[in-house]
Parts: structure tokens; C-alpha cells; sequence
């Protein structure tokens, strides 16, 4: 690796350069907030829908719902630490620096995973459908998505004592939150303990350079210390959540981790498993097509009768649900797919200036998945959709 990523964010090649970066933080900076709140109030209505009487009964439901509870606190934990860019530093106490990165890991690892759960259970319903009938009910999915915060809060209790309250580098306020909101979409390995310097260019204008994309950490005081370095450059420095530096080896270890069971594995996953839904969906179609030219063709008359009839509407429920679990999933990987190629590209290789302002961008895409599931199960679900209308006219469904 020719250089890390802090090495790279000291370097930048001119003041334009510099710039564009800062417009596409500070555009983010306004947009944040909208999407917190549309996603707390987005999020609330879905669970409200999804715990009607008429839908807590299925499997799919239930993993939705408590999937939109995930995508709350997250957005939550967004939204606590966005704050600090409006000098409210809630976020650089102690206690609600540990719980606020521990629920920022907890719940983006239980939202993915159940993502993951109802696509290879739509997969199943589709491909042995016999099995599903028996084994994907409300009870099982009790007891996988228990499974999945125990497996979260196993996997990352270490964020509640490898983090806290200290002094580290600075700049103004328009980038303190820089590394904690991207640290949430992203983690790297190359991150050192300085983040963010006062440069002076050779107009004498300072420029803000954020050092280390990897640290949930926020900076501001009024009056911080500050120091001058050998070449001359004038360091701000303030109190901060921060990963702690004794644990700097172990970060580097848990980071990869992380990467791989948040990142890589529900990806591939999810990528392999929605292109087999959609391959088995494919070869169903034209084996429909065909058996309806056969009868054609040799003039077989249709089945008539009560029973068909039963079975035919129940065989196009399973469809419509089946559609709607796999639209659902193959929307998370667009909103997911950028912003996690970026990031691996960023663990595994040098990063490039066009990398930096692309996950600007990608992970305010990610963000803006967690505070939009309700439009998608609105737009995509008819169940859904009708216990919604029914709530708001207040008839029954």
C-alpha cells in the first residue's frame, strides 16, 4: 500500500480540490437531518402497520418490523452525533459516547442480517416451498432475530470500553462529525490517531484537512489547546469521543472483522441469493408459458371448481409476497452495494481523491435507505399498503 488514507488527506493537490470536498460535507451537513426525521417517522408508521393484527402473524412481517425498530435507533445514532455540527456535543460525554458507537455497530449489523434472513427465506419459499410451510412462522422468527441482536451485542460489546473522552486534533466545526457519521458506513485500518489539522495554503487562507476517516470521534470546545509542529502548522486540539490508543492494534483487528461479517458476507449473500430467486422465477415463467401453448395447442380444458380456484389465488398471493421480499432486498443492495465497494476498495488498496468524494456522496445513499422503508413497502406491498389506507380511513381491513 503506497499510502493510507491520512497520509492522502494532508495532501491535498490544491484549494479547489480541497473545496469540492468541503461542498459535498457541507451539503451533506444540511441533508442529514431531513433524512433522520423522515426516517423516525417513516420507520414508526411501518412498525405500527407491521404489528396489525392482519400482518404480525407472518414471519416476513415480524423480521420487518423489528428491522424498522433497527433502522430507528440507528438513524438515532446518525442523528446524536450530526448534532455536534450544530454545537450540541451530547455526543462527547461519557456513557453516551460508548452507547452511541455501540448501537451505531448494533444495529446496522441487525438490519443487514435480517435483510439477510427474509431473502434466503423467500428463496426457500420459492425453491421448497413444502419446508417453508413448516419451519417459517412468527416462533422461528422470534427466535433467529433474537439470535441476531445476541450474536450483535456479542460481537460488539468491545465498543462500550475501547472508546472514550479525550483530547485529540481539530479544526472549526464544519467537519467535526466528519470521521464519526463516516465511520458509521465505513471503517479502515489505516487510521491514526490524528484527525483533523488547521493548513494555511500559500495565500495565507487556513484549510480544513480531516486526517483520518476512521474513528467515531467528534471534536469541539470553545477555547481548546492548540500547538505548533516542526513545520509550522498550528494543531487545534479539543475534548473528543475517540477510539482510545491503547486499543489501537485491537481496532485494526476488529475492523476487519466487522468488514467482513457487515460488508462481504451479508453481500454476497444477498447478491447470490436474490440472483437465484430471480433465476428460479425466470424458468417458472417459461414453464407457464409453455404448459398454457400445450393446452392450447391440444385444446386441454382448464381445471374448474372450488378447490382450483382456492389454489390458484393462494399460488398468486405467494408470488405477490415473493415479489415484494425480493424488491425489498434488491433495493438494500442499491442503496448498500456503492458505499461498500468504496469502503473495501479503501481497506484493501490506496485510496484516491475520487474515493474520498465518492463516499461522501455513497454514504449519504446509505443513510437514506434507513429512513425510506416505508415508501418501499408502500409502493411495493399491496398487504402493506392496504393495512395502511385502512388505518388512515379507519375501516377495517
Amino acid at each position: 500500500m503506497s499510502r493510507n488514507f491520512s497520509t492522502m488527506m494532508q495532501e491535498f493537490p490544491d484549494v479547489a480540490t480541497y473545496q469540492s470536498y468541503m461542498s459535498i460535507q457541507r451539503a451533506q451537513t444540511l441533508i442529514l437531518p431531513a433524512i433522520c426525521v423522515m426516517g423516525f417517522f417513516a420507520n414508526t408508521l411501518s412498525l405500527m402497520v407491521f404489528l396489525q393484527p392482519c400482518l404480525r402473524r407472518l414471519s416476513c412481517s415480524f423480521y420487518l418490523a423489528a428491522k424498522s425498530a433497527s433502522d430507528f435507533v440507528f438513524l438515532a445514532t446518525v442523528f446524536i452525533i450530526w448534532l455536534v455540527r450544530v454545537d450540541i456535543h451530547v455526543f462527547n460525554t461519557t456513557g453516551v459516547c460508548q452507547i452511541v458507537v455501540f448501537f451505531s455497530y448494533l444495529t446496522a449489523f441487525i438490519s443487514i442480517w435480517l435483510a439477510v434472513v427474509l431473502t434466503v427465506e423467500n428463496l426457500l419459499c420459492i425453491w421448497r416451498p413444502w419446508y417453508v410451510q413448516r419451519t417459517c412462522n412468527t416462533t422461528s422468527a422470534c427466535v433467529l432475530t433474537f439470535s441476531i441482536v445476541a450474536i450483535g451485542i456479542a460481537l460488539y460489546q468491545f465498543s462500550l470500553w475501547n472508546n472514550g473522552i479525550g483530547y485529540d486534533k481539530m479544526s472549526n466545526h464544519d467537519s467535526t462529525t466528519d470521521s464519526n457519521l463516516q465511520n458509521i458506513a465505513n471503517h479502515s485500518p489505516n487510521a491514526t490517531s490524528e484527525r483533523f489539522d488547521y493548513r494555511t495554503d500559500s495565500r495565507g487562507e487556513k484549510l480544513e484537512v480531516d486526517l483520518n476517516e476512521d474513528s467515531r470521534t467528534t471534536t469541539l470546545t470553545a477555547n481548546p489547546p492548540s500547538s505548533t509542529n516542526s513545520s509550522g502548522l498550528t494543531t487545534t486540539h479539543a475534548k473528543t469521543c475517540m477510539q482510545l490508543e491503547k486499543f489501537k492494534h485491537f481496532i485494526v483487528i476488529t475492523t476487519y472483522i466487522d468488514s467482513i461479517i457487515t460488508i462481504f458476507l451479508p453481500i454476497v449473500i444477498l447478491a447470490v441469493t436474490n440472483s437465484a430467486i430471480a433465476f428460479i422465477a425466470v424458468r417458472s415463467s417459461r414453464r407457464s408459458r409453455t404448459l398454457r401453448k400445450e393446452k392450447a395447442v391440444y385444446q386441454l380444458p382448464e381445471r374448474q371448481g372450488a378447490s382450483s380456484s382456492r389454489g390458484s389465488a393462494s399460488a398468486t398471493l405467494e408470488k405477490q409476497a415473493s415479489k415484494f421480499l425480493f424488491l425489498v432486498s434488491v433495493t438494500l443492495l442499491v442503496f448498500h452495494f456503492p458505499i461498500h465497494i468504496v469502503r473495501l476498495k479503501m481497506l484493501v488498496f490506496s485510496p484516491s481523491y475520487q474515493d474520498v468524494f465518492l463516499q461522501r456522496i455513497f454514504e449519504t445513499l446509505y443513510y437514506t435507505h434507513y429512513a425510506i422503508g416505508f415508501f418501499i413497502y408502500l409502493i411495493y406491498g399491496s398487504n402493506f399498503r392496504r393495512v395502511f389506507l385502512a388505518i388512515l380511513t379507519r375501516n377495517s381491513y
